[in-house]
């Protein structure tokens, strides 16, 4: 389908500070379209929202039925997503260490920003929501279930997102590449948003050295950097600090890890935890096959 023009949106200049390149104080993208999610559909309101405001239309039972392996399923990926928005001629990058500056940077250059996040603090719920403003100390997000203008401090948007690690995802159409380049800086590069993400987590764990998504979220980094002994032994501590079996619908990686390391018991014994709960993740089935073999069990 082809793609229309980079919609216009609005500049609310209320004050620019420093050099002639810093920010405005405050910006809205216009033509963000919202609607209320149905079950575990944060996924697909999320993929409208953003087609939308490029000037694709989809609907939610449309987008959910080509996103979903089967009626109710309760995940979807970042990659799925970015797959999905790729039928409609955007390419997605998928980044990690996401923080306020970086979300600023690509709203004021006309670009929404997917997070994922949790739902709400305290809440073990992985939540698809769109960053599509900014003002001084605040971010305007559309929230598939917590309405079309949700108004978010920046510590609450750190709070929130310290469960993923900072993920972000942000589609364009292919021609605006350049600009999405100049907002990431480095982290457009795969290989160097890895090696931010591993920094990230280094500080994280001394900050936080009891929380279980800061040791995941260095795994994370040590896993895709090829470190996968230090992965391991990272992935060990987040779940021995109790990470929620929900987590483990949502991520995979300590079973990749573990796989990769040959500790297949691990494997194995995760996987059957987390299929007890959710017996249809066909992420979760793919480890505990792999490690069922491996073990000849």
């Amino acid at each position: 389908m082809p793609m229309r023009p980079l919609p216009l949106f609005s500049l609310a200049l209320c004050a620019l500070v420093g050099s002639a390149s810093a920010l405005p104080a405050s910006v809205t993208l216009k033509n963000i379209r919202h609607e209320y999610q149905g079950p575990d559909n944060c996924a697909p309101v999320t993929a409208l929202t953003v087609l939308g405001y490029y000037g694709t239309r989809v609907s939610q039972a449309g987008a959910a039925n080509a996103m979903k392996d089967y009626p109710g399923d309760p995940q979807v990926t970042s990659l799925e997503l970015a797959a999905y928005l790729g039928r409609s001629g955007l390419r997605s990058v998928i980044r990690y260490a996401g923080d306020a500056e970086v979300l600023r940077e690509l709203v004021s250059r006309g670009f929404p920003v997917v997070v994922q996040q949790r739902l709400r603090t305290g809440s073990n719920v992985a939540h698809f929501r769109t960053v599509y403003g900014y003002s001084r100390g605040r971010f305007l997000v559309s929230d598939p279930i917590r309405g079309p203008s949700l108004s978010l401090t920046t510590a609450e948007m750190q709070d929130l997102w310290r469960y993923y690690n900072g993920e972000y995802l942000v589609a364009y159409p292919p021609g605006k590449e350049a600009q999405v380049r100049a907002a990431l800086g480095e982290d457009f590069g795969v290989a160097a948003n890895w090696r931010h993400a591993r920094l990230h987590g280094e500080q994280d764990v001394r900050a936080r050295p009891n929380d279980p998504y800061a040791w995941w979220g260095l795994a994370k980094a040590n896993l895709r950097l090829g470190k996968v002994a230090a992965a391991s032994g990272n992935f060990d501590r987040a779940v021995a600090l109790g990470v929620p079996t929900l987590y483990l619908l949502y991520r995979q990686e300590a079973l990749e890890a573990w796989t990769r390391a040959g500790e297949h018991r691990k494997t194995l014994n995760l996987a059957r935890r987390a299929l007890r709960a959710y017996p249809r993740s066909k992420e979760l089935l793919h480890f505990e096959q792999l490690a069922s073999r491996a073990l000849g069990a």
